[in-house]
């Protein structure tokens, strides 16, 4: 009798363990992305952006929370417009704004940070983001859809914006792959996520 009740209790004790573990897994990473709907080069008109279904992937594979960089005014629909937006952005050296904020900050040691290429650079929205955060120690990992530049040069530009973070070895991916053909994404985002040696 008192060998089943020791078998109950370690039973219980661990069902009772199992999804604390669960949470706090999930509780150290963070997805964070900007993407854009509307029309984008390549798909067309979109309801959801690229990088947006990129970013749920990984989130969904990492367990993770996630955060959209929603901006504050929103970009044109139209993309030659976006095109145009961008550029004066990043001639001005821009902050955009963005929609709410991360809470519990400090919890995360692991930020991916997902992002379209625009005119071979990072969206200026997604420095306004870096700009609001202490990354000191944390792990950080870019992510990207492209139409043909890959990374560009966004692996190196946010290892020099973030110099106390340890960055990983980012993912690019063609943004009408990441809108059309989620089975593939999901195996690319899968072994680069094995490749890096993350802890899920």
């Amino acid at each position: 009798m008192k060998k089943l009740i020791s078998l109950l209790l370690t039973a219980m004790l661990l069902c009772t363990a199992l999804p604390v573990f669960a949470e706090e897994a999930h509780a150290h990473v963070l997805v964070v992305y900007f993407s854009h709907a509307g029309e984008n080069y390549n798909v067309g008109v979109i309801e959801e952006g690229n990088t947006a279904k990129m970013g749920k992937i990984i989130a969904e594979q990492m367990n993770a929370d996630i955060f959209e960089l929603v901006p504050v005014v929103p970009y044109s629909n139209v993309y030659d417009e976006v095109l145009d937006q961008a550029t004066e952005e990043q001639r001005t050296n821009a902050r955009p704004e963005y929609e709410g904020e991360i809470e519990n900050w400090d919890q995360y040691d692991t930020v991916f940070i997902g992002f379209p290429i625009w005119w071979g650079e990072i969206p200026n929205i997604v420095y306004t983001f870096m700009d609001s955060y202490d990354f000191t120690g944390k792990t950080v990992i870019p992510f990207n859809t492209h139409e043909g530049s890959g990374q560009a040069h966004s692996q190196r530009d946010i290892s020099d914006y973030l110099p106390a973070a340890t960055v990983l070895k980012g993912l690019a991916i063609r943004g009408s792959k990441a809108q059309n053909d989620a089975e593939e994404t999901a195996k690319n985002v899968s072994n680069w996520l094995n490749g890096l040696n993350l802890n899920k």
